[in-house]
C-alpha cells in the first residue's frame, strides 16, 4: 500500500497527465516543446482585471486585434487623404542630401544636428529638424527663386554613408535615427536598434532579434508614442505569439511604427518559483548544518560549553 501511495506522490509531483507549465516540479523547457504537446502555454495578459486595478489605463494598454481595428481605420484615412499612414519628419541625425536640377555645385550632404539647422549656399542658415521633407522643398525653391530661374529641389533621405572598412554595412542606421527598439530578454547577435524601412512588422523585428526560450511570448508589448503629443500619451500593444503560432491569429504581427519599443518579459511561472524558494530554502539548511558542525567542533576541543 505504501508503494503505491509513493507512486501516486512521484506521479502529481513529476506532472504525469498535466498540461506543460502546469506540473508542480517538471515543465518543458521551452515554448517549442509545449507546442508539440498541443496545449496552451504561459500565461495571457488579463486586461479586464488590470483596468480593474487601474481605471486611468483604459484605453491605453490593448490587445493586437484591437489594434488592428484601429490601424485598418487609419489606413482608409490615409488614403482618402492622399497621405503616408505615418508621418515622416526630418529628425536629429538624419543623413540628407540637397540637390538642386541642373546645378551640381548646389549639391550638399548633411548630418541634421542638435540645433536642427543646416547651412546651405544663398539661404545660410536654413531649418530642417521637425520639418517634412515636402515642407523643407518648398522653401528652399522659395528661397533660390531669388538667384535661380525656377529652381527645382529634390531631398534625399540616406542611410548613413557606407564605409569599406565596416565589417556589417547592414547594421547601418537609416532613415533619420527612426529606429525601433528592442528590449527586454531579446537574443541579438550585434545590437537591438532596428532600422525603420517601412515593412518591419512584430514577426519581422523578433526573428532578427531572436526569441530565447524563457520569453513569456503571450505578453509581448509595443510601446507607441502618441503621434500628437508624444511626450506625455502613449499605447501600450499586447501580441500573444501563442494565438499567432497555434491559432494562425496573423492580426499579432502588428505593422510596427518609427519609434516602436518591443519589450519581451521573461516567462516566470509557479514552478520557476518554486526552484527559487527551493534554492533559498537548500542554502538555509546548509547555513544550518555549518553553525552545527563548528558548534560541536568547538565542543570537542572543550572551547565552547552548552
Amino acid at each position: 500500500m505504501r508503494h503505491l501511495v509513493l507512486l501516486a506522490a512521484l506521479a502529481a509531483a513529476f506532472g504525469c497527465g498535466t498540461p506543460p507549465n502546469h506540473r508542480l516540479i517538471t515543465r518543458t523547457s521551452d515554448y517549442l516543446k509545449a507546442m508539440s504537446f498541443g496545449h496552451p502555454s504561459g500565461h495571457p495578459f488579463d486586461i479586464a482585471e488590470l483596468e480593474r486595478r487601474f481605471p486611468e489605463l483604459k484605453g491605453i494598454v490593448i490587445t493586437a486585434p484591437q489594434w488592428i481595428e484601429e490601424y485598418e481605420k487609419i489606413k482608409a484615412e490615409a488614403e482618402a487623404r492622399g497621405k503616408p499612414i505615418y508621418e515622416y519628419r526630418i529628425t536629429y541625425g538624419t543623413n540628407m542630401t540637397i540637390e538642386v536640377t541642373g546645378e551640381p555645385t548646389l549639391t550638399r550632404s548633411y548630418t541634421v544636428p542638435p540645433s536642427g539647422f543646416v547651412y546651405y549656399p544663398h539661404v545660410s542658415k536654413l531649418r530642417v529638424a521637425g520639418l517634412e521633407v515636402e515642407e523643407v522643398k518648398e522653401k528652399l525653391e522659395t528661397e533660390l527663386a531669388v538667384y535661380l530661374k525656377k529652381p527645382e529641389v529634390l531631398i534625399h533621405i540616406n542611410s548613413t554613408p557606407y564605409q569599406p572598412s565596416q565589417s556589417q554595412p547592414f547594421l547601418q542606421q537609416s532613415f533619420g535615427a527612426a529606429d525601433i527598439v528592442v528590449l527586454g530578454i531579446a537574443q541579438s547577435r550585434f545590437f537591438n536598434n532596428i532600422a525603420f524601412s517601412g515593412k518591419e512588422t512584430l514577426i519581422n523585428v523578433l526573428g532578427v532579434t531572436g526569441l530565447p526560450a524563457n520569453a513569456e511570448w503571450r505578453q509581448i508589448r509595443v510601446i507607441r508614442r502618441d503621434a500628437k503629443d508624444p511626450l506625455k500619451k502613449s499605447r501600450v500593444i499586447l501580441c500573444d505569439l501563442w494565438d499567432y503560432f497555434a491559432k494562425a491569429d496573423v492580426r499579432q504581427d502588428i505593422p510596427l511604427a518609427p519609434g516602436d519599443v518591443v519589450y519581451i518579459p521573461m516567462r516566470w511561472s509557479t514552478d520557476d518559483q518554486f526552484w527559487e524558494d527551493w534554492s533559498y530554502v537548500k542554502r538555509i539548511i546548509g547555513d544550518v548544518f555549518f553553525v552545527d558542525n563548528v558548534k560541536d567542533a568547538m565542543k570537542k576541543g572543550g572551547t565552547l560549553r552548552d
